[in-house]
């Protein structure tokens, strides 16, 4: 009965994603599944398969989200625009909140940053939930009209007394903070250990309801446009609902100048293809503004059929 009734959910959930965004003239797009190449991000890493055709054998990836298809609509013209795909990562953790194949619902907005996306979010959720309430694991969780906005500088220096600035731009001292609280730092690099404080000493602090988390480190945040006012934060955003991350948005990183260099150190790491394609997209629309995010369905449907698992 479980399977089915998550299976109900998840249909009436993606019954009224599809209203809200149709009755705000969003175009609803299907993005390919297979493709010959991928963007490549730090800590994201591909399921390839084998295309067989009578000239050959070709190295096909699956999305790893719905973007590169998006993207390369956008830099067209499509205007405002949603998708609902599946999507696969390799190499990710397995547990209740992790699977390798999972439904990821993407929308982007054009001449928009991420704080038009964050409104959004808020009309959308209480749209999905009229009773601006829901019982999740034993805990009252309210929907109110505005979600709370919690910026990661004041919440590292709330929890551990220490300016985020000067983690971001003083390695040195990242590593020392760290060994000193006992997290392992041989062989880590920045973001990880990153990473390691984040989840044990700001995430697990996060109140229930749902929540904006914002000023996240450019460097770890390559496809987000930098703040103009401060570049060693990015214009993005995470979403949590019962201390759970459901969504991550920004406004649109267009430089292709600086992309090129991260993709070609990732494919350093990776060996995979760079994607060309993709960056000729964002070099199109650089002379706009975008913003968009994605939520996982699978995480949000868990939520609000009261499990604790995805699976």
């Amino acid at each position: 009965m479980k399977n089915i009734r998550s299976s109900i959910i998840k249909e009436q959930v993606i019954k009224k994603i599809r209203l809200f965004f149709y009755r705000r003239n969003f175009h609803e797009v299907i993005v390919p599944l297979l493709n010959e190449v991928l963007p490549l991000e730090p800590n994201l890493y591909p399921f390839s398969t084998v295309w067989k055709t009578p000239s050959g054998n070709k190295t096909m990836y699956l999305a790893m989200s719905p973007e590169r298809g998006i993207k390369r609509l956008l830099a067209e013209g499509i205007g405002n625009c949603f998708s609902i795909s599946k999507s696969f990562r390799n190499i990710e953790r397995s547990g209740s909140l992790h699977n390798p194949e999972f439904l990821m619902l993407e929308w982007y907005r054009e001449k928009a940053s991420y704080k038009d996306i964050m409104f959004d979010i808020e009309k959308l959720f209480n749209y999905l939930c009229p009773e601006k309430q829901l019982l999740y694991n034993g805990e009252r969780i309210i929907f109110k009209n505005k979600f709370p906005i919690f910026s990661l500088k004041e919440l590292f220096k709330k929890y551990m007394n220490v300016e985020l600035e000067k983690i971001i731009i003083n390695e040195d001292f990242l590593f020392k903070l760290a060994d000193k609280k006992g997290y392992q730092i041989e062989k880590a690099t920045w973001g990880q250990i990153y990473d390691q404080l984040f989840v044990n000493e700001i995430e697990s602090n996060l109140p229930k309801g749902p929540l904006f988390l914002i000023d996240f480190p450019a460097k770890i945040s390559p496809l987000c446009q930098p703040q103009k006012n401060n570049p060693t934060f990015a214009e993005r955003f995470e979403l949590y609902i019962a201390g759970i991350e459901i969504g991550n948005g920004n406004t649109e990183n267009t430089d292709v100048k600086s992309l090129q260099i991260l993709f070609e150190n990732q494919q350093k790491i990776t060996g995979l293809p760079i994607d060309k394609e993709f960056l000729y997209s964002l070099n199109k629309m650089r002379n706009n503004s975008y913003a968009g995010v994605g939520i996982g369905i699978d995480r949000l449907a868990m939520i609000l059929n009261n499990e604790t698992s995805i699976t």
